[in-house]
């Protein structure tokens, strides 16, 4: 089973950024957009993993949400990786909120790499990937106007952490819910 941990968006707040990518897809660049469905944060990508070790896996995560109580993100802005220069990916970034995203992601982590999961080598960083890059066509118009895209901030309240499967289809990904981690107040 190829997994990852995330935090999944609410059915209201999922309609607030299908707009904003509507409003993006104007200059026609060569991207893929993440469909209304797959909308999350990634906390850890796992990969494949063995079915068997899922026990250990939902021990490991519930164990590292001990005390976490739910909180509030706000998505804020537009932003690319690796850079505006060379495009990849094109997300929208966690203003209020993203340090509490980052702790989780770090004792996850933290409790994962005991059961053999690789620590991740590059810092955690909170956004919401919107769209990936498939050519340079259109990108440097919609990086310009990504970056003068100004939207109402969207607001979350995080209560649930998911541990997410992902099947490859020629359509593209489809997401399921292996487990749901309540934070508790």
């Amino acid at each position: 089973m190829r997994l990852f941990i995330a935090v999944n968006i609410s059915g209201g707040n999922r309609e607030k950024i299908l707009e904003i990518q509507s409003g993006l897809k104007k200059p026609g660049a060569d991207i893929k957009w993440v469909g209304k469905e797959n909308l999350h944060l990634t906390l850890k990508f796992l990969g494949e993993t063995e079915e068997n070790a899922t026990l250990i896996l939902k021990e490991k995560i519930n164990s590292a949400l001990v005390g976490i109580v739910p909180f509030q993100i706000t998505f804020s802005n537009c932003g690319f990786f690796p850079s505006e220069i060379s495009p990849r990916v094109l997300w929208i970034g966690i203003d209020n909120g993203s340090n509490y995203l980052r702790d989780i992601a770090g004792k996850i982590d933290t409790a994962l790499e005991k059961i053999g999961f690789s620590k991740e080598n590059r810092s955690f960083s909170a956004h919401l990937t919107i769209g990936r890059f498939r050519s340079g066509r259109g990108s440097d118009k919609l990086i310009k106007m990504a970056k003068k895209t100004i939207f109402e901030k969207i607001s979350e309240t995080v209560d649930s952490i998911f541990l997410m499967k992902s099947t490859l289809t020629p359509a593209g990904p489809m997401y399921e819910v292996v487990e749901e981690f309540h934070l508790t107040h």
